[in-house]
């Protein structure tokens, strides 16, 4: 378990702009490592983690886009069944409430 650092954007919800601010990030060679995007009407809240948070949250901020940075808790567990079951388990029985998560696969 670690934490890292998140970033949180305000993107409008539009055909396109979640692109154009990706295209930033690119050009950029900035590697996101997870992304979790919620929308609404109107905007999307997009969460990401970077491999370098100062310098993304820079180019976002330089391009006027809403930007914050919130530390969020890692956890990696075995790729097996019942895995994520079981960390959520304990999570609940230790009165963790989770407002969203994040999920992936490493490639060994």
């Amino acid at each position: 378990m670690s934490n890292v650092k998140q970033i949180s954007v305000f993107v409008e919800n539009k055909p396109g702009k979640l692109a154009e601010a990706m295209k930033l990030l690119k050009s950029s060679k900035i590697n996101i490592r997870a992304l979790a995007l919620a929308d609404t009407k109107d905007f999307g809240i997009l969460r990401i983690i970077v491999n370098d948070t100062e310098k993304t949250v820079d180019i976002l901020k330089d391009a006027s886009y809403a930007v914050t940075v919130t530390e969020v808790v890692a956890i990696s567990i075995p790729d097996s069944a019942g895995q994520l079951s079981r960390v959520l388990d304990i999570l609940g029985e230790s009165g963790v409430n989770l407002e969203y998560l994040y999920a992936f696969i490493r490639q060994v």
